[in-house]
C-alpha cells in the first residue's frame, strides 16, 4: 500500500481527470449547440444529452481510448512477428510482407 502522500496524489489526479472530462462534455455541448442546429436544423442538446452522445460515440466508434492501454498488446504482436520472421528464409519474408501489405490495403 502507498504512503498517504501517494494516495493523496492519486486522488488528486483522479479528481483532475473527472473535472477535465466534465469540462470536455461542456465544450462538446457548446460546440454542438453553436454549429449543429444552424447547419442541420437539429435541436440544441442539454449537458446530459451531450454526455450521452459522447458515450454512444465511444461505444460505436471506439474512440477516445488511451493509447498507453494498448501498448502491451502492440509490443506482444510486434515481438511475435519478429520471432516468426527470424525463422523464415528471405523469400518467405518477402512473401509474408507482401501478404501483410495486401491485407492492410483491403482493411
Amino acid at each position: 500500500m502507498g504512503s498517504p502522500k501517494q494516495i493523496g496524489k492519486g486522488i488528486g489526479l483522479g479528481l483532475l481527470m473527472v473535472v477535465t472530462f466534465l469540462a470536455l462534455v461542456y465544450v462538446f455541448q457548446y460546440i454542438w449547440n453553436l454549429t449543429i442546429p444552424v447547419v442541420f436544423g437539429l435541436k440544441e442538446v442539454t449537458y446530459c444529452q451531450a454526455l450521452g452522445l459522447i458515450a454512444i460515440s465511444r461505444i460505436l466508434i471506439g474512440g477516445f481510448g488511451f493509447r498507453w492501454a494498448n501498448a502491451g498488446k502492440q509490443k506482444f504482436w510486434r515481438e511475435r512477428v519478429k520471432m516468426r520472421m527470424q525463422h523464415m528464409s528471405p523469400e518467405e519474408k518477402e512473401e509474408f510482407k507482401r501478404k501483410l501489405s495486401q491485407k492492410c490495403k483491403e482493411w
